[in-house]
């Protein structure tokens, strides 16, 4: 699997960080859209509103280990500290908000845990697989066996293979 379909199947990071919001990338459009996606798949009854429960839910799906606190901080930093409903511009505002703040290094840790399904800390070749399969992706036990021969050490790739193979240019 090539780091680009890693990347675009994963963001990554943990809790909001940035004192002040927006200061970080514009968001691409593969997020863009998940945003717009996960905001619709939220409001089922097309009200054209998210709870703040709602976009606690959103923002862990996006892997952020965010609290009910965090969610009333985000809205805060944003003038929203009053508002209970939130219409799409605002759930963005504040997706977009921790999403650019993710650096790259933040999206290839993220893609490993979701690879390290057992939390093991490390990614063997059944596990490999049960990824594989889980994606519907069509690569051979051949294929997979070469992996992690060729990334890993031991029978299996570490976090710090991972990342050394997904940094290299």
């Amino acid at each position: 699997m090539q780091k680009q379909q890693v990347s675009a199947l994963v963001f990554g990071g943990s809790g909001p960080k940035p004192a002040k919001p927006n200061k970080g990338r514009e968001l691409q459009k593969d997020e863009s859209e998940g945003v717009l996606f996960a905001f619709e798949t939220l409001d089922a009854e097309r009200t054209g509103f998210v709870s703040r429960r709602q976009l606690k839910v959103a923002l862990r799906a996006l892997g952020f280990n965010v609290k009910k606190a965090d969610v009333a901080d985000l809205l805060a930093r944003h003038g929203e500290e009053e508002t209970e409903q939130l219409d799409f511009q605002t759930f963005r505002k504040v997706v977009a908000d921790l999403l650019s703040q993710r650096t790259l290094q933040d999206e290839h840790r993220r893609a490993f845990q979701l690879f390290d399904i057992t939390g093991q800390g490390a990614i063997d070749l059944p596990t490999l697989k049960r990824v594989v399969r889980s994606l519907n992706l069509e690569i051979g036990d051949e294929e997979l066996q070469d992996m992690i021969t060729e990334f890993g050490k031991d029978g299996y790739i570490g976090e710090q293979d991972w990342m050394a193979i997904m940094n290299a240019d």
